[in-house]
Parts: structure tokens; C-alpha cells; sequence
């Protein structure tokens, strides 16, 4: 038999360095996309941690990584496939998030790859610690607000302070509070369970105590938010409204949460376990093998990230200038639509009927389709109370009625166009935006919207609208943009 490669092996060595260098080249625009969110996010700012702490938990168990045995993973390049069609298909449709998540995920396929099964599973825990350098959580900022406001309202109560709660205002009798996105927590619990984490590894050698850790990590930063917003409310209460309401505000946050982190390792110390395992008998565990040095899997990962690459290069992007016209200037219609850094937007009225559409390239340098600043009709001024979904000219179409505060009626359909497709769905729309990038359908997609004002009548509001919207098909919607 011969014996197992060593990560000091030349040829190790050799290709180890062309799949990173492969993997920064194909990757080169999601990683700087992650550092930028790293240096103007205090949510995310630890990311810059990250890759260093990983390192360093490599560089502490180095005995076992430059001793062992071993020979090139084949189960890893599936896992590798799949996080290159995500990163492809991501960058497609401009999902950053997926973007950086399939790049660390690469990475980590990358490694567990060349260093085979049994070495990658030892090394588990730095490598997945990886995935914390990702951006990602945001999407929890709404029900956090909520648990904020719950805790806040329910110590208050006990604490024997009149208390009204609206949504995320609560209002005493000094004053009124809202729980906004930076009262909800998310930097607080996000930072709490990367360092908890870390802190479970490194202190515990059973799984279940870890994990139960990891539990009390996220769990305690909510309650601790809860805590610390009751204790803002409190203090500005008894103080008729004088301290933290201010600057205090934020700095009491911080030293609040110093102090749980503190907590948090102290109460963990009282169950840390001492029992290690002996070096030696992992290095024996992980010298042995059955094959030398394997080629192929490596050189199959280079052709996947080659591939991937010239995929991504080939994805046209649809170049808009900082000055375009609707990007500087936007479009105020009567019921709030709104899809900003268009390339074109067409804009017209006649009578009751106002007409809309907005056409974006599937991907371009700024701006999307499909995005949150995008929106169908102001929420502030107008108020859905109906909703169907039609057949148009054999095309879906979205049907919406709104109310105003002062009782005016409005009712708007909507449709996208993703080349030849029809669709109501965002979601859809997106991942069709991708499909049609990838298989050169078509590089342009667009927004179709028509309104009527003043028809109290649902049904008679949703004729008139269908007959306009199918009228526009052969008039404003049938205009050919330049491209």
C-alpha cells in the first residue's frame, strides 16, 4: 500500500493553491460584497473575526493536521457541485446573501476535499464556524421587534406601570416608545451565538452539553433585549422622560450586553468539562490509509469552478448609469407605485385610468426588479381590502382594491413580464429573471401596472380594468424599448 498524502506534500501543496486561487477569482465579487456589509454593519461587523478565530482553532490542533495521513474526498465534490449551481444561480438573479453563503460553503467543500473524509470530520467545527462570517439573519428584525415589545409590556406589568401597547409602540403615561429595527436585538443575539458557540466548543467535550449551550446562547440575549428595553422604558419613566431616551440609550445597550456575555461565561464555567482527548491517539487515528495521493477529485473540483466561471461571465449585465434619468428622478403616480432605477418607465393617465410599466434588465448594475424599495401602492396612504387573481388576455394578472382614510376608492392590476412569461408571484419572477439569464431567453423583464380611481363597485372596478389592461397590451404596453 502506499501511504497518504501530508498537507507538506508538494503536489498537495500545488493544487491546494490552484482551487483557493480559482475559488477567489469565481468568488472575487461576493467576498467583497461580504467585507463592505462587514465595515458599515455594527450587526455584522465580527465577520472580520471569523477567518482568523477558524485559523487559529487549525493552528491549535496543528499536531494532528501535519501528522495525519491522508487522501482526497470524492463525497465532498457533490456538495461542492450544488454550492457552485447556487452561487451561479444567485449571482443570476442578484441575491447577494446566497452569493456569499455559497462561497463559504465552496470553501468549506474545498477544504473538506483535499483533506479527506476523516481529517475534514475532525476539523468539523472550525470549518463550519465559517458560515458566521455570512451577513444573514436580517429576516429575523420583524419577529424579534415583536418579542421585544411582548417582554417589555409584560415586565412592565409587573412592574406596576400603566402600559399600552400598538403593534411595536408602547406608550406610558410620560411618554411613548417604539421598538424599532435597532431595538430589536439582532446584533445582540447574532454576535451572542457566534461567541457562544465558540465558547462550547472550547469548553465542553460532550455533544449534548454544547448544544444545550449554544440553546442558552440564543435564548438569553432575547430575554437580556427584553430586559434592557423594559429597563429603557423604566428608567425614562421614574425619570419623567430625562435619561434614556438619548444617547444613553445606545450606550446602556452595549454595557447591558457586555454584561450577559459575561453571564453567559460565567454560568457556562460551572459545567465545563476537563477530560481531553489525547493527541497522540487522534494523530494514529487519522495516519492510516489505504491509497496515496488522488488526483482526480481536485482536478474535477477546478473544472466545476472553471465552469461556474465562465457561466457567471457569460450572464450579460445591463449597464446603468449613475445620472440615467429615472434613477436621479422618480416616477410619483396617484396610488404610490413605485420601481425605482428603471431603465425605462412609461407613465401615462387618461381619465380614471392611470398606466404604468417599468422595465429592468434581469440583471444590471444597480437596481432590480424585484426588491423590497419596490412596492405596487403606498401602505401609508392606502389600505388593501380586496384582492383576486384574473386571467388577462390568457396571461395571469393581480387584482388589487384599496381604500383610502378619507374612504376613496382605488383598484390596480398588475402583472410582471419575465420574457415570454406572465407571472404575479415575486418570487417566481426572480428565480424566472435567473432561468431566462442562464438559458438566454431574454435579458429584460418588466412590471405592467393599470389603476382606476373613484369606482366604489368591486366588479365593476375589475371589468373596467380588464378590459383596459387588455386594451393596453396592444397600445402603452406594446411600446419597444431601445436596446
Amino acid at each position: 500500500m502506499q501511504e497518504g498524502s501530508t498537507v507538506t506534500d508538494k503536489r498537495f501543496l500545488i493544487i491546494a493553491s490552484l482551487l483557493l486561487l480559482t475559488w477567489g477569482v469565481l468568488y472575487q465579487d461576493a467576498l467583497l460584497a461580504m467585507e463592505s456589509i462587514w465595515s458599515r454593519s455594527d450587526t455584522f461587523a465580527h465577520g472580520y473575526f471569523i477567518f482568523p478565530i477558524s485559523l487559529w482553532l487549525f493552528w491549535r490542533d496543528k499536531e494532528v493536521l501535519l501528522q495525519a495521513k491522508i487522501k482526497q474526498s470524492w463525497f465532498a465534490l457533490p456538495f461542492l457541485l450544488g454550492s457552485l449551481f447556487v452561487g451561479v444561480f444567485s449571482y443570476a438573479v442578484d441575491i447577494s446573501v446566497l452569493s456569499q453563503l455559497s462561497a463559504v460553503v465552496s470553501f468549506i467543500a474545498i477544504v473538506w476535499l483535499m483533506l479527506g473524509d476523516k481529517l475534514a470530520w475532525h476539523y468539523k467545527f472550525p470549518l463550519v464556524f465559517l458560515l458566521f462570517s455570512v451577513p444573514m439573519g436580517e429576516n429575523l428584525i420583524p419577529w424579534l421587534q415583536d418579542v421585544t415589545a411582548w417582554f417589555t409590556v409584560a415586565f412592565l406589568k409587573i412592574n406596576g406601570i400603566p402600559v399600552f401597547r400598538d403593534g411595536l409602540y408602547i406608550q406610558v403615561p410620560t411618554g411613548m416608545f417604539e421598538v424599532a429595527v435597532a431595538c430589536s436585538g439582532i446584533r445582540y443575539l447574532i454576535a451572542s451565538v457566534a461567541v457562544g458557540t465558540l465558547y462550547a466548543y472550547l469548553t465542553y467535550q460532550k455533544a449534548y452539553k454544547q448544544w444545550l449551550f449554544i440553546l442558552f446562547a440564543v435564548a438569553l440575549p432575547i430575554l437580556a433585549n427584553g430586559l434592557r428595553a423594559y429597563g429603557i422604558v423604566a428608567i425614562a419613566y421614574y425619570s419623567d422622560m430625562e435619561y434614556a431616551t438619548g444617547a444613553d440609550h445606545l450606550i446602556y445597550g452595549w454595557i447591558f450586553f457586555g454584561f450577559v456575555i459575561m453571564i453567559m461565561f460565567w454560568v457556562g464555567g460551572f459545567f465545563a468539562d476537563t477530560e481531553q482527548q489525547g493527541k497522540a491517539s487522534q494523530i494514529k487515528e487519522l495516519s492510516t490509509t489505504e491509497v496515496g495521493f488522488q488526483v482526480a477529485p481536485p482536478m474535477f473540483a477546478v473544472i466545476f469552478l472553471f465552469l461556474s466561471y465562465f457561466i457567471v461571465k457569460a450572464i450579460p449585465v445591463i449597464e446603468v448609469a449613475k445620472d440615467h434619468p429615472i434613477t436621479a428622478n422618480k416616477v410619483s403616480s396617484s396610488w404610490g407605485i413605485n420601481f425605482e432605477d428603471a431603465l425605462q418607465v412609461i407613465h401615462t393617465q387618461k381619465e380614471q385610468l392611470e398606466f404604468y410599466r417599468a422595465e429592468y434588465g434581469n440583471k444590471q448594475t444597480q437596481g432590480e426588479l424585484i426588491t423590497w424599495k419596490n412596492v405596487t401602492h403606498n401602505p401609508d396612504k392606502w389600505t388593501e381590502v380586496g384582492s383576486e387573481v384574473l386571467q388577462v388576455e390568457n396571461k395571469l394578472a393581480q387584482l388589487i382594491h384599496l381604500r383610502s382614510i378619507n374612504g376613496s376608492a382605488r383598484s390596480y392590476l398588475y402583472q410582471y413580464k419575465i420574457g415570454e412569461h406572465y407571472e404575479i408571484s415575486a418570487t417566481k419572477t426572480k428565480l424566472l429573471q435567473g432561468w431566462n439569464s442562464l438559458s438566454r431567453q431574454s435579458d429584460y423583464s418588466e412590471i405592467r401596472a393599470i389603476s382606476v380611481v373613484g369606482i366604489q363597485d368591486f366588479n365593476e372596478a375589475k371589468e373596467m380594468l380588464k378590459r383596459a389592461f387588455s386594451a393596453a397590451h396592444l397600445e402603452e404596453f406594446s411600446v419597444d424599448f431601445a436596446k
